[in-house]
C-alpha cells in the first residue's frame, strides 16, 4: 500500500471504499477497493476530497487481505467455523 496523488493514481488500484456523503441525500462507495482508476474517475475522486490516495502495490513479499484471511480460515477450520 502506497499513498499517491491522486492526479498521478490512473491504472492503479484502490486499497479502500471511497465514500461519499451526501447530508440528507447520500452516503455510500463511489468506488470500492480493488477498483482500476480511470481517467474519468479523477474528478469524481477529487469532488469527495480524495488529493491522496492509497493504493495497492503488489510484490513478492505482499499478500492481499483477502487471501490471509482465506489462508488463516484454512488453517483454523473446524465443523463450528464456517466463512461469512
Amino acid at each position: 500500500m502506497r499513498e499517491l496523488k491522486t492526479t498521478e493514481a490512473v491504472g492503479k488500484t484502490l486499497c479502500q471504499d471511497i465514500t461519499q456523503i451526501i447530508k440528507g441525500e447520500k452516503k455510500g462507495p463511489v468506488f470500492r477497493k480493488g477498483h482500476v482508476i480511470r481517467e474519468e474517475d479523477v474528478p469524481v475522486l477529487l469532488s469527495v476530497g480524495k488529493d491522496h490516495i492509497y493504493i495497492w502495490e503488489e510484490g513478492e513479499d505482499t499478500l492481499h487481505e483477502n487471501d490471509a484471511a482465506a489462508m488463516l480460515y484454512e488453517m483454523g477450520r473446524s465443523e463450528n467455523m464456517h466463512p461469512s
